[in-house]
């Protein structure tokens, strides 16, 4: 057993080496194991509307990419500012704050570069800033707090306006399995959040959406229910993260849902992530699956991303959604993690 053990570590360190190597390239493109999906289609009926339960065989995933220039992070969430400007949180920077990055992209929506402008330092303690959202009408950007499970309102002058606690997230909140997301719905004029995990006393998969007015009050709540996980074991939420990482509004009373699953596994070689794109209409039952992938660590490959962060960026010249990921690399954990990026275009 010992010498099991100790082939898998003196291979396992032998992989990382090699792959430290490659530290010179500006962009990796990894092969992506994306899933098959079934053919039945089934209807989904959100009011007098009908559609289509699953649309993924339609969907394009866009090769996910690193850029040398981006430090190392743990990137949770993004928003969109002005032109190519993004704003991006990262959940254990050293204080309260965010990222400006500079977010080009090709004409069929893939990303061709990513430039970091810059740190805009808010000033206080990181409060596990798990999302971002910036609202156009009032100009202010919209910062989740996992740790406090608030939702913190920020002038570009980085002043805090409000800071808005979530009653029941607090008190039924599991650690580290409390705000996720937060996005403005320009259809509604509302923002919404939703918790990464159930909260005490609720059964089975059932996540609580909140709608919430310019004051951050709430002003609906609607039930969620998320996939059951690939994995159904005990072990803490460091090791198996299993929830709702992001929400996105798409401006036409739907929503995007970003379920994600990360399994460490002991020796972290065969860990993985599976990640999940559904679109939903708050008030109706039902999911449409937009589309899923998985990324996985091994000895022969190294795309590993947890992703965590969701906005939109410009249409495509024949008018198609392009949808932003960002990923948590735990500080490019052990040289060996990527902050990588990705989009899909439907």
């Amino acid at each position: 057993m010992r010498k099991t053990v100790f082939y898998a570590l003196l291979l396992f360190t032998i992989a990382v080496s090699a792959q430290n190597k490659t530290k010179e390239l500006n962009v990796i493109l990894p092969q992506v194991n994306v899933y098959k999906h079934k053919t039945t289609i089934n209807i989904l009926h959100w009011g007098d509307t009908e559609v289509n339960e699953d649309i993924s065989a339609s969907v394009k995933i866009n090769d996910q990419q690193h850029f040398k220039n981006i430090p190392p992070g743990n990137y949770s969430g993004i928003t969109h500012l002005k032109g190519n400007e993004y704003a991006v949180v990262s959940d254990k920077s050293d204080t309260e704050g965010y990222y400006i990055f500079k977010i080009d992209f090709t004409d069929n929506g893939d990303i061709k570069n990513i430039q970091n402008k810059g740190w805009e330092n808010i000033g206080g303690p990181n409060m596990d800033e798990e999302a971002i959202a910036y609202c156009p009408l009032t100009k202010n950007l919209y910062i989740g707090n996992e740790e406090s499970s608030t939702i913190q309102e920020v002038t570009l002058k980085n002043e805090t306006v409000r800071t808005q606690t979530i009653p029941d997230y607090k008190q039924l909140g599991e650690h580290n399995r409390i705000i996720e997301s937060v996005c403005w719905d320009p259809y509604r004029k509302h923002f919404f959040t939703i918790n990464e995990s159930p909260l005490k006393g609720d059964s089975g998969y059932k996540l609580r959406l909140k709608e919430l007015n310019d004051n951050l009050d709430e002003v609906h709540q609607y039930n969620y229910y998320m996939d059951a996980p690939e994995k159904k074991d005990g072990r803490p939420v460091n090791e198996h993260a299993h929830g709702v990482s992001e929400l996105l509004s798409m401006n036409d009373g739907t929503l995007l849902v970003l379920e994600r699953e990360f399994y460490v596994t002991s020796f972290k070689l065969g860990s993985w992530v599976v990640n999940k794109v559904y679109r939903i209409y708050p008030g109706y039952n039902g999911k449409q699956l937009i589309t899923q992938w998985r990324t996985s660590l091994s000895l022969s490959s190294f795309n590993l991303a947890n992703y965590e962060g969701m906005c939109e960026g410009p249409q495509t010249a024949d008018g198609k959604h392009v949808i932003i990921f960002c990923a948590d690399s735990q500080n490019q954990y052990k040289g060996v993690l990527k902050d990588w990026f990705r989009t899909i275009t439907f």
